[in-house]
Parts: structure tokens; C-alpha cells; sequence
């Protein structure tokens, strides 16, 4: 019984040798599919890092462009503001030029309407002054708000202030930029 035993023991032997090197050889895989994942898992994290740093640098642009635009959007009114308040105290101004200054800026406006038979209309307190001035119109007892309207045949000329201001506006807003902000 001794040859069975020891056919047994080898048989056990060898099992065990052969269990070992299953158990070794799926132990070698397990750390070689580990280490994979591992390296595919730091990959991953790079490429995450690597995106979210890309991300972060854009949001971070893009934040900055907005403050700028906002910023650069608040100045532009602003200066806007006070190119409106310039603006209305000019009209306010004109309304309230002295006879002498009023008939000066009617005769520059009325400048080369040959046609004598034209009718003028301005505001009362100045309607004797131009009356006056003899600028060749005849002079309407008609009143009007502020600057003047003259009738040519068909033609009708707005010299109402707050018209030439609206009218000039783009021009203006040029010319106060420039003066207030250069």
C-alpha cells in the first residue's frame, strides 16, 4: 500500500504544484489588470485634470471679458449721461439767449431764403426784438415755444431748439466726446 500511498501523495503533489501556479499565474494577472486600470485610471484622472484646467481657464476668460464689457457697457452710459445733461442745459441755455443773441442765431438760420414774403414765427418775448432787426420777413404774431419756425411757400424751416439739437445729435455727441473724454 505504500506504492498507492506514495502514487497519492505525488498525485496530491502535484495538484498542489499545479494549484500553485493556477493561484500564481491568475495572482500575476490580477496585479497586471490592476496595474492597468491603475495606469488607466491616472490617465483618466490626467485627461479630467487636464480638461476641468482648460475649463476653469475659460470660464475665468470668459468672466473677465463679461466684467470688462460690463464695466466698459457702465463707463459708456455714464459718459452717455452726461453728454444728455450738456445737451439739455444747452437747450435750456438757447431757450433763454438775449434778444440780441436770438436775433443773431434767427438771421444765421434764415441765411440765403431769398423768398421775402416768408413768414416767421418765434416765441413773444422776442417777437420785437426780431421785428426790429428787419430781417426781411414778415413776423407773425403767431407764438411758438422756443426758437423759431419760417414759412417759405411750401417749405416750413424748424428752428425750434430742441429739433436742431435732435437733428445734430450724432454730431454733437461727437464733438462733447472728444471735448469731455479725450
Amino acid at each position: 500500500m505504500a506504492g498507492l500511498e506514495n502514487i497519492l501523495n505525488k498525485i496530491i503533489e502535484d495538484a498542489k504544484t499545479k494549484a500553485d501556479e493556477i493561484i500564481a499565474e491568475a495572482e500575476d494577472k490580477k496585479n497586471t489588470i490592476v496595474e492597468k486600470r491603475k495606469d488607466d485610471a491616472k490617465f483618466l484622472a490626467d485627461k479630467i485634470n487636464e480638461i476641468s484646467k482648460r475649463e476653469r481657464e475659460d470660464i475665468l476668460k470668459r468672466a473677465k471679458s463679461s466684467a470688462e464689457l460690463k464695466a466698459r457697457d457702465d463707463v459708456l452710459a455714464e459718459k452717455h449721461k452726461v453728454i444728455d445733461r450738456i445737451l439739455e442745459k444747452a437747450i435750456v441755455e438757447l431757450e433763454n439767449l438775449s434778444e440780441e443773441d436770438f436775433v443773431k442765431f434767427v438771421k444765421n438760420n434764415v441765411e440765403g431764403v431769398d423768398d421775402k414774403n416768408s413768414i416767421l414765427d418765434v416765441p413773444s418775448k422776442y417777437r420785437e426784438a426780431v421785428k426790429n432787426a428787419n430781417l426781411g420777413f414778415k413776423v407773425s404774431d403767431k407764438d411758438v415755444d422756443r426758437g423759431f419756425v419760417l414759412h417759405d411757400g411750401n417749405l416750413i424751416y424748424n428752428g425750434d431748439f430742441r429739433a436742431i439739437v435732435k437733428s445734430e445729435r450724432e454730431e454733437l455727441e461727437k464733438f462733447l466726446a472728444e471735448k469731455l473724454f479725450s
